[in-house]
């Protein structure tokens, strides 16, 4: 990947920055090595990081819940086995809710988009369920504005929560 990064020296393989309070600024950047463990990591930080926000306990279940989604698939998909890959995370606060940035450089989303996801409703009986795919469902459901694309290699989706708001 190149040079350095500023995860690569912490034990836990991930680093944050100190919350802005300014209105749409930056509430955390955090960079990790792309595995189960350090997306657990990030998640935890991440709703420590928005404690000051006093979410409503759904507004921060579905925070935790789309996060896990999202990164758990970087780590899952954009990698092949074996390759180190890093995922980076910007959380922003401002008076639409939290503005969520997600970044890897590894494989390009099939089609060049996000999966649209499967709803457990469209399938009549519980041994009909295809494995796998409700995670976008359950990101597209909870998010709002999804953003994805890719550019110099680099996979980005930017999404909006409308909690917190200002």
């Amino acid at each position: 990947m190149g040079p350095l990064m500023p995860h690569d020296l912490g034990s836990s393989g991930a680093t944050s920055s100190p919350p802005v309070t300014a209105a749409g600024g930056v509430l955390s950047r955090t960079a990790f090595r792309a595995t189960f463990e350090n997306v657990r990591l990030a998640i935890e930080r991440a709703m420590t990081t928005l404690e000051p926000l006093h979410l409503q306990p759904e507004e921060a279940s579905s925070i935790e819940l789309v996060l896990a989604e999202a990164l758990n698939n970087v780590v899952e998909h954009a990698y092949a086995p074996g390759d180190e890959g890093h995922i980076k995370l910007v959380l922003r606060h401002g008076r639409a809710g939290l503005l969520i940035e997600i970044r890897d450089n590894g494989r390009p989303m099939p089609n060049g988009r996000a999966p649209l996801g499967d709803n457990p409703k469209d399938y009549a009986r519980a041994d009909d369920l295809p494995e796998g795919g409700f995670g976008w469902f359950l990101i597209r459901e909870l998010a709002r504005d999804l953003v994805y694309d890719r550019e110099n290699g680099e996979n980005f989706l930017i999404f909006r929560m409308a909690i917190g708001r200002r």
